[in-house]
Order: C-alpha cells, then sequence, then structure tokens
C-alpha cells in the first residue's frame, strides 16, 4: 500500500518552533496548546502590528523560515513511525505543501537531519492528486477535500477539533497502528 504523509504537524513539529520565535521576538507567552486556528495570521496577532503590516505567513515561512523548518523538532514518534511502514512492505511518500523554494530545501534538509526515510516525497497543495491508499494529515482542508479517495487519517491538534466525519488519531504512531491493524484484520477495524 500506499501511505501519503504531510510533514508539518505529523512529523515535524512547527508549532512550538514558532512559539519560541514569537515569544522571543515580541515578548509574549503563547504556547504551542493554545494555537487553536489553522489560520496563524489569527493567532500570533502581535506580529502584524510590531512589523508594521507583516503577516504571520510572511514573518514565520519567509522571514524566519530557515529557524522554523529546520530546527523544530521532530515528534517522537516519527522516525519509528515511517520505519515501521516501510518495515511492513508499505510505500511512504511525503506529501507535504511549502510556501516557497527555499522551504522545500530546509524541509528536505530537517527530514534528512532527523533521520526520517522515506520512498518518495512530492511538494504539492493538490494532495488529492497523488495516489494514495492513506493520507495522514494535520489539516481538515486535506482530510475533508472529496477529491482525494485515500482512508484519511487526521492527526489530532488544537487548531482542529471541530472536525468531524473522519478517523482521528492522537500521535503518527495510532496512525500506523490502524493501517496494519487493518491489514492485519483483513479491513476489519481493531
Amino acid at each position: 500500500m500506499v501511505v501519503k504523509i504531510d510533514v508539518d504537524g505529523v512529523l515535524r513539529d512547527i508549532i512550538t518552533r514558532m512559539c519560541i520565535i514569537y515569544n522571543d521576538a515580541f515578548g509574549e507567552t503563547i504556547f504551542p496548546w493554545e494555537v487553536d486556528e489553522y489560520d496563524i495570521n489569527k493567532v500570533f496577532t502581535e506580529i502584524t502590528y510590531a512589523t508594521g503590516g507583516m503577516s504571520a505567513v510572511d514573518f514565520f515561512f519567509r522571514e524566519k523560515a530557515e529557524d522554523v523548518f529546520v530546527n523544530s523538532d521532530a515528534f517522537p514518534d516519527a522516525a519509528e513511525s515511517l520505519d515501521r511502514l516501510r518495515s511492513a512492505g508499505h510505500k511512504v511518500v511525503i506529501v507535504t505543501w511549502q510556501f516557497t523554494t527555499d522551504n522545500k530545501e530546509y524541509t528536505l534538509k530537517f527530514l534528512d537531519k532527523c533521520g526520517l526515510h522515506y520512498d518518495d516525497i512530492c511538494f504539492t497543495r493538490d494532495k488529492w492528486m497523488v495516489y494514495g491508499d492513506y493520507l495522514i494529515d494535520d489539516n481538515p482542508e486535506f482530510v475533508l477535500d472529496g477529491r482525494d479517495k485515500s482512508v484519511k487519517i487526521l492527526v489530532s491538534r488544537p487548531y482542529n477539533n471541530g472536525v468531524k466525519g473522519v478517523k482521528k488519531v492522537s500521535t503518527l504512531s495510532e496512525a500506523v497502528d490502524a493501517i496494519l491493524c487493518e491489514e492485519i484484520l483483513d479491513g476489519t477495524s481493531c
């Protein structure tokens, strides 16, 4: 089987790094569990005021991009989860949308630095166009996209708590357990 896996919010703990950068730069105190909006412009509001109009997206994904993308930590179960899937014979395809060409390079550097092994990578916003039996993502937009015929698994984060109608897990490891369990039990759930 082919398992499509997102990077930010699934493999890479980008929110914690953004909070650290934001708190240091603007003297604020925002914790990762308080980031309850997917639109970061609605959370990191001091950026616009302190910079005279720069958006949080531009601040984090352009001005501070290397720090955000390379220095973020991998989630503790990321490497082991990818290796479990690959050891079970599944093809792991990283499918991620990155804001700039530099961010793509930083993402590749991050994956290598953290020892995250995969079979292929695709940088696209149109994740539905990439074939996969499963999609593991944290972005509600992608898991609710009806064009994607993959079985979708949402990794729960504070900014996607309200999403309904899709399988939710707390960690990537739980998503891998679900995939491997279904395989063992011929499609019946655990």
